[in-house]
């Protein structure tokens, strides 16, 4: 298995959104994108493909569409 975006950090970063209000995560994930765009695409579609954090970043079958450059 590959370990992508994050890394090993991957899951932690998981954690920490899951512990977040809805305002929270978009500040999170705009301070992950706003560091390393390349890691933080990697890591959502790491998510995405892995069907983490469904109610942000959808699923597989239906991701939602973000705009990191609205946040």
């Amino acid at each position: 298995m590959q370990i992508i975006g994050y890394g090993r950090r991957n899951i932690t970063e998981v954690i920490i959104m899951k512990n977040l209000d809805s305002s929270g995560k978009k500040d999170y994930i705009k301070k992950l994108w706003q560091e390393d765009p390349k890691k933080y695409y990697e890591w959502k579609n790491w998510c995405i493909r892995l069907n983490r954090l469904p109610d942000f970043f959808g699923t597989r079958d239906n991701p939602i569409p973000i705009d990191e450059f609205e946040l």
